[in-house]
């Protein structure tokens, strides 16, 4: 189902991101690339069309905000439209909000979990 789809996460726990990854794997995600933090994940969507983006809130030394505000600033950027979806460790309105404000389609409360992860993707890359 999500064979042809191609997802960046952005997180810069190594661990998180790497249980992120392998639960995309497992889903059948077709390509999953990896950025460390919003920088990185800047400069990877200027060469790659994702169509989907998972994107930690809390990192250094670009944010998850921060990343997303830029993304959607930039008119060189491939992925500049594609969805993206907040993990956080936090439930609190405030930060949910300040994501949606900024562009974000939804959120993902972490450790994403692969019936959470699975919504998500069926709900945003359905066919």
């Amino acid at each position: 189902m999500f064979a042809s789809r191609s997802i960046l996460v952005v997180e810069d726990e190594i661990v998180a991101r790497s249980v992120t990854v392998r639960l995309l794997r497992q889903l059948g995600v077709g390509s999953v690339t990896e950025a460390a933090d919003g920088a990185e994940a800047l400069v990877r969507c200027d060469r790659v069309a994702f169509d989907l983006i998972l994107c930690d809130v809390e990192m250094e030394p670009l944010d998850g905000l921060a990343f997303l505000e830029s993304l959607r600033a930039r008119d060189t950027a491939q992925s500049g439209d594609a969805p993206v979806v907040m993990l956080t460790k936090h439930n609190e309105s405030d930060i949910v909000m300040a994501a949606l404000r900024a562009g974000a389609v939804g959120y993902l409360v972490k450790p994403v979990t692969t019936a959470s992860l699975a919504e998500k993707l069926t709900k945003l890359l359905s066919e």
